[in-house]
């Protein structure tokens, strides 16, 4: 596992280090693209302005070197000397950024530090309603289709919830969230899992996928 997590930071490294000459290897022209992606990572919107005005140099600058006319000679020389500055300033800033860039976790880190927070979210909402169904109505556990506070981690009320939220839970078809929304408004809502899967006739495992989301309030 430690070999694993040494050998990701040394290709982050490379890669992040690619990353940073980008501006150099590409004339300066490169530099937009180096600045929003740190924008996005970091979350900056003061990065984001930095991109937009490393785009804007870049344009003129390109515009500009692409000058050949003889009389306009000079307005190329101005391009080119714009497009070298960018270069360096951004490629010194790039390196700057690779540091802080460094520091974040991974994207597929980030992604299973995610996935995990929303199954503890949804572990905390489900004692909500075993423990105080009138809590978990009032904080609209289930029904991401009303305005709320609450972050349930995304269960769904299986009693409650519209039909294109239904439909949205892994493992549910439209025609099971069809026949789900039918035979509850008859017979007032399921009171499990098992109890919906054997009310609706379903085969064995048909909603495994969907058990980690399905929630029943009264």
């Amino acid at each position: 596992m430690r070999s694993d997590r040494a050998g990701n930071l040394v290709v982050r490294r490379v890669l992040l280090t690619i990353w940073a000459l980008v501006p150099a290897v590409t004339f300066g022209w490169g530099a937009p693209f180096t600045f929003t992606y740190a924008a996005i990572r970091l979350r900056s919107a003061r990065l984001g302005v930095m991109a937009a005005l490393y785009g804007v140099v870049a344009v003129v600058s390109f515009f500009l070197v692409g000058v050949t006319n003889s009389d306009t000679a000079w307005q190329g020389n101005v391009g080119t000397a714009m497009a070298l500055v960018e270069a360096g300033v951004a490629t010194a800033h790039a390196f700057v950024l690779r540091a802080r860039l460094l520091r974040l976790p991974s994207l597929d880190q980030e992604a299973l530090d995610d996935a995990t927070s929303r199954i503890r979210l949804r572990e905390r909402a489900r004692h909500v309603v075993a423990t105080n169904p009138g809590l978990a109505n009032e904080l609209r556990i289930g029904r991401p289709d009303l305005p709320r506070q609450f972050d349930d981690g995304g269960l769904i009320d299986a009693n409650h919830a519209p039909l294109s939220v239904l439909e949205s839970v892994p493992g549910i078809t439209s025609e099971i969230g069809d026949q789900i929304v039918a035979v509850r408004d008859g017979i007032g809502g399921f009171d499990s899992l098992d109890d919906l899967s054997i009310t609706l006739n379903l085969p064995p495992q048909a909603l495994d996928h969907a058990a980690d989301f399905l929630v029943f309030l009264r």
